[in-house]
This record gives structure tokens, C-alpha cells and sequence, in this order.
């Protein structure tokens, strides 16, 4: 099982996530995708993961700006099938645009989080939101 599901095409940021999830030196498992098809792909059960029975993200961390398929359109489509209705969803972005913030919500994220600045506050942060979505949020599991 993933605990979280990172969806980053910046292979910088990618790497930083990485990065400050080891040294969080704890048990969660997260998996990194570079696009938002192949995380629809992976949560709907298509594509290439057809018929590879997986249970769902504890959480996904989402950038918006994604090339191709955006965050925002992951989430709709996400939201719109009742396997995926209520993995809970965080947009992970460096907007702080109240336009882009309102459209997040809209199409169904449970939070949104402005990507901070520095490699210490990322690292603080992805603390704090692993001992809340992964440790105290109750959560309705679906197969």
C-alpha cells in the first residue's frame, strides 16, 4: 500500500519531496508520478494499471500545473467515480492566486497548501501534513 501519491512533473521538486520523505525517517511509502493521466490511470485502475489490484493513496499530494491533464482536471475526474470520491486530495502549488485556489476547491481538493520556500519549511510542513492525513484524519477505505 501507498501512503502518499505525489503528483510533480518538476523533477526538482520531485526530488526535494523525496528527499525530506526519507529523512522524515518514518514508515510511510509514497510513490511519485509525473503526470496527471498516469495518476487517473493509477487510481481508477486503467490503463496500465488494469487488472493490478491496488489499494488506494492514504493521500494525494497534487501540483495543479501539470503538463497535459492538470491538477485541477485530475481532481474532477477523481471526484467523479465512486472508487476515488473520498481519497482525500491536497493541492500542492506555488500559487497563491485566490482564482487558482477557488477553482481548486471547486473541483473537490480537501486542502490547499502553497508550497513553501525554503527546503527546511518543505520539510516542516510534509511533517505536519503526514501526522494529519496519515495518522489522524479518519478516512472511509474503498477498494
Amino acid at each position: 500500500m501507498v501512503d502518499v501519491l505525489y503528483i510533480e512533473d518538476n523533477p526538482n521538486d520531485a526530488d526535494i519531496f523525496s528527499r525530506l520523505m526519507q529523512k522524515l525517517n518514518r514508515p510511510f511509502t509514497y510513490t511519485v508520478m509525473d503526470s496527471g493521466s498516469e495518476a487517473v490511470d493509477y487510481l481508477t485502475g486503467q490503463g496500465r494499471y488494469k487488472n493490478q489490484p491496488h489499494s488506494l493513496p492514504k493521500l494525494v499530494l497534487l501540483d495543479l500545473n501539470l503538463d497535459g491533464l492538470s491538477g485541477v482536471e485530475v481532481v474532477q475526474q477523481a471526484r467523479s467515480i465512486d472508487r476515488t470520491r473520498f481519497v482525500p486530495i491536497v493541492a500542492f502549488s506555488t500559487s497563491d492566486s485566490p482564482r487558482d485556489i477557488k477553482s481548486a476547491y471547486e473541483a473537490g481538493v480537501n486542502a490547499y497548501i502553497v508550497k513553501p520556500g525554503s527546503y527546511q519549511a518543505t520539510g516542516t510542513l510534509l511533517s505536519k501534513l503526514c501526522d494529519f492525513w496519515l495518522e489522524n484524519n479518519a478516512r472511509i477505505d474503498t477498494k
